[in-house]
């Protein structure tokens, strides 16, 4: 089948960039397989929703808007992409191909594996990934962060704004930051900086109560209300595109000043960007500038 915009991902990039796309009278078709627990647990930091809004509810208004413009939703996941000049393919797991002359990819970041024994359970209420979206709910808490880089400390400095206590679990013999980061981490009363450890269970019933830890060939439990995990680092998922585009060291896709990737009529936008969590309205705001983008791209290729 062809189409105008093949959008592969139904986040907030990809439902913004469909949303667009579609308002502009283009023929769009958006494939997404799947969730992950972002898009299920946590309540969004947004802009005019004073009490936040959860993002199941947010992308079903989104997906609500896009379906009266006029779209194909295909539930499938994504295995092949075949990204030439003019037409470009994408292969599902059907075995269906769709053809179009612009993609956007979407796919966002959250794709790893190795997760904590009890991270799953508390996502999003008790776990969390950025302390900018969720610290203000550890407000006179005891939390636990577990990381060893530059954002890591950047993050538990920021958290220590609003959390009683931090207990810094270092996976490593030292920190490998920037000396001022660790120097201000270091001269923080709130923080208790344990190296050489790693979590090993994160517990609780209904809420978060604790995690064990393993320190010195020890396990130790540590109570806390919230654990900020940036030792696991999510990547972004762009596996059926094979080398096709243009990544950056630290895994990226890397996109022009038009959002606009190596391959001409290929744009990207959202979590693929970055290599980490946005915040969601950053990555709803680039699915619009890229489906922009697209739509002056088709109206003149050679622009």
């Amino acid at each position: 089948m062809t189409d105008d915009f093949i959008i592969i991902g139904g986040g907030p990039a990809g439902c913004s960039a469909a949303l667009f796309a579609a308002r502009v009278k283009r023929k769009v078709v958006m494939i997404h397989k799947g969730t992950t627990p972002l898009i299920h647990s946590f309540n969004w930091l947004l802009p005019g929703f004073p009490n936040g809004l959860g993002p199941a509810e947010w992308l079903k208004n989104m997906r609500s808007q896009i379906e009266t413009s006029g779209f194909t939703f295909v539930e499938e996941e994504v295995t092949q992409a075949a990204l030439g000049a003019s037409v470009k393919q994408i292969i599902t797991s059907s075995g269906k191909v769709w053809e179009g002359p612009a993609i956007i990819l979407a796919t966002g970041c959250y794709d790893r594996t190795g997760f904590i024994e009890g991270e799953a359970k508390f996502v999003g209420h008790g776990v969390f990934y950025n302390a900018y979206q969720d610290a203000s709910l550890c407000d006179g808490q005891s939390v636990v962060v577990e990381g060893k880089n530059d954002q890591a400390i950047r993050e538990a400095l920021y958290l220590s704004r609003f959390a009683s206590k931090i207990y810094f679990i270092v996976p490593a013999m030292k920190l490998e930051a920037d000396e001022k980061l660790i120097g201000a981490l270091r001269a923080n009363p709130n923080v208790n900086l344990l190296l050489s450890a790693s979590i090993k269970k994160i517990e609780g019933e209904n809420q978060l109560e604790g995690v064990t830890v393993l320190s010195a060939g020890e396990e130790k439990k540590i109570e806390a209300k919230a654990v900020f995990l940036f030792a696991r680092q999510s990547k972004p998922k762009y596996d059926f595109l094979k080398g096709t585009i243009e990544i950056s060291e630290e895994g990226c896709v890397l996109v022009d000043d038009q959002m606009m990737t190596s391959i001409p009529g290929v744009f990207a936008c959202g979590d693929m960007l970055s290599g980490a969590p946005q915040l969601q309205f950053v990555s709803a705001a680039q699915g619009l500038v890229a489906a922009m983008n697209a739509d002056r791209y088709l109206s003149n290729p050679n622009l």
